[in-house]
């Protein structure tokens, strides 16, 4: 069951840079879980040890639980030899990262989306670079394969297809139903296909946008186009109780693309706090109305 504040969690560099600051937002409103992202006005690939370390210490002291590594593995090109080399080495520093903070999952993505439909070829070919990198996982590690506007697999009638072919109990999905809402073309419906893949889901990334013609908007979260406590009404019922992560996006300025392509620094953060704490306000009552 997904209970408020217990279940959730939020990505510290929707709050700030400074995890002096996200220790101290998930104090204010009683949350004893993060996800990190990016620090020090660094990207998750460009944290060094010193950087790491330190983290660890702070939410360690706080009594804070790292409950996933975002890391932005496969957020690149199929088929290019260089990347995928670039990519697999740091995964390989992202299993150093995630073991010295005690996570026990890595988000990865599906490879950027281009204009051609996803193929069984492709679809097959993916599976195939997730299956290799989930055999380097140290035990009571995950891989969560998160649904991704920009990438290949998006919703979740593509999610499907894919975990057709990920049999392994240790790869599992980043459910993010907003992500949906960005799919270029037509409007696909977010909540097609749910229940084939509600089995596997192991975390989730809530915030909200609206659509606006051929594309999405941020919004706050519960003003958008994601009907959220139908949301939660579905993953209470597939029997979920993984965390819930806030991934606010949202803010007073609207962020560049390019800052929601890759998400990290100083730019992007910028009054994260002040957003990420209007949209927690709002998650009680959406999850209320989800029991209902």
């Amino acid at each position: 069951m997904i209970r408020f504040p217990e279940s959730f969690a939020f990505i510290t560099d929707e709050v700030s840079q400074d995890p002096r600051d996200a220790v101290r937002f998930a104090a204010r409103h009683d949350l004893t879980q993060v996800e990190l992202r990016s620090a020090f006005g660094r990207q998750f690939r460009e944290l060094t040890d010193t950087d790491v370390a330190e983290l660890k210490k702070r939410f360690a002291d706080a009594g804070l639980t790292v409950v996933a590594c975002d890391t932005p593995v496969f957020k690149c090109a199929l088929g290019d030899v260089a990347a995928l080399r670039v990519h697999r080495e740091l995964f390989r520093r992202s299993i150093e990262i995630a073991q010295t903070l005690d996570a026990p999952l890595l988000r990865v993505f599906t490879f950027l989306r281009d204009k051609r439909a996803l193929s069984d070829a492709r679809t097959r070919e993916i599976a195939e670079h997730l299956n290799q990198l989930a055999e380097q996982l140290p035990p009571r590690m995950a891989l969560g394969v998160e649904n991704e506007a920009s990438c290949q697999v998006a919703t979740a009638a593509e999610t499907a297809r894919l975990f057709e072919l990920l049999p392994s109990p240790r790869i599992g999905i980043v459910w993010d139903p907003c992500n949906v809402l960005y799919v270029p073309g037509p409007p696909s419906s977010i909540h097609e296909g749910f229940a084939a893949i509600a089995p596997r889901v192991i975390h989730v990334h809530a915030k909200d946008a609206a659509r606006a013609g051929a594309t999405a908007v941020a919004a706050p979260l519960g003003t958008g186009d994601v009907d959220w406590p139908g949301e939660f009404r579905a993953l209470t019922a597939a029997g979920y109780d993984g965390p819930v992560s806030l991934e606010t996006h949202w803010r007073q300025t609207a962020l560049a693309e390019s800052a929601l392509h890759l998400p990290g620094g100083f730019a992007f953060s910028h009054g994260g706090a002040a957003a990420s704490e209007a949209c927690l306000r709002a998650l009680p009552a959406l999850l209320s109305q989800g029991a209902t």
